[in-house]
């Protein structure tokens, strides 16, 4: 049986590149503009993410990146749905998944509406936001790997396997960031490379996912074998 899809290849590669390139651009013209010290903050951490979008007009550019990226998250947990439901998955199981992604891309909204503003309030919804963000992700990163678990094809078993490196990696960070404080490194400089490194996380999840597309065909046509398993057309 074969199924239509669409050309879906490049929405996890927008997933993986939109907020990404936005942090760093900004921080770049944060540097420019004498906002924020020049380092590189994926190692010490010397400022935070969100610092990169409190001041204009790094703020415009961090909203104009953020805001589009809070729909590209939002698409890229549906599509992930249709995908698994191609795959033979319970379409009752994969309500979670979107829900999911509904409160990633909301949070993420919450956060890049409200960085910038110092009012308590605002600081509240921020903290919200940025929570509801990590949670709901990481959980619908998880449940990803263990619905697509039954679906693996000989292509995809590496790719799988490394979904759940960068997931497992993600919790290390902050055991790795705890172990630095207790050491005597600065708190809010080992918070802020956990952060930062995040972001590289969360991008190469996503490029491993947009892979995983690929080799099922998701981008052009999706098969699914008799007994529902997914299988590429490039076997």
């Amino acid at each position: 049986m074969t199924n239509r899809a669409g050309n879906l290849q490049a929405l996890p590669l927008w997933a993986a590149v939109v907020p990404l390139v936005t942090v760093n651009v900004c921080y770049v013209v944060a540097i420019g503009l004498d906002h924020l010290p020049a380092c590189i903050p994926y190692l010490t951490g010397c400022t935070s993410v969100s610092s990169t979008g409190r001041i204009a007009p790094e703020s415009l550019i961090f909203r104009a990146g953020m805001l589009p990226s809070a729909l590209i998250v939002a698409l890229f947990w549906q599509r992930c749905a249709t995908f698994l439901r191609l795959g033979g998955q319970s379409s009752s199981r994969l309500v979670t998944l979107q829900v999911l992604g509904f409160i990633a891309a909301l949070s993420l909204v919450v956060y890049a509406v409200t960085l910038g503003f110092e009012d308590n309030a605002y600081r509240q919804l921020r903290r919200v936001g940025i929570i509801g963000f990590a949670l709901s992700t990481f959980t619908a990163e998880v449940s990803l790997i263990i619905f697509y678990r039954p679906m693996r094809i000989a292509t995809t078993e590496k790719l799988w396997r490394w979904l759940i490196i960068l997931c497992v990696a993600l919790p290390l960070l902050s055991v790795g960031s705890e172990i630095a404080k207790w050491a005597g490194a600065p708190r809010h400089g080992a918070n802020n490379t956990v952060a930062w490194n995040a972001f590289l996380v969360a991008s190469a999840y996503y490029s491993v996912v947009a892979r995983i597309w690929w080799q099922h065909g998701f981008s052009s046509q999706f098969t699914i074998t008799s007994v529902g398993r997914a299988a590429s057309p490039r076997e």
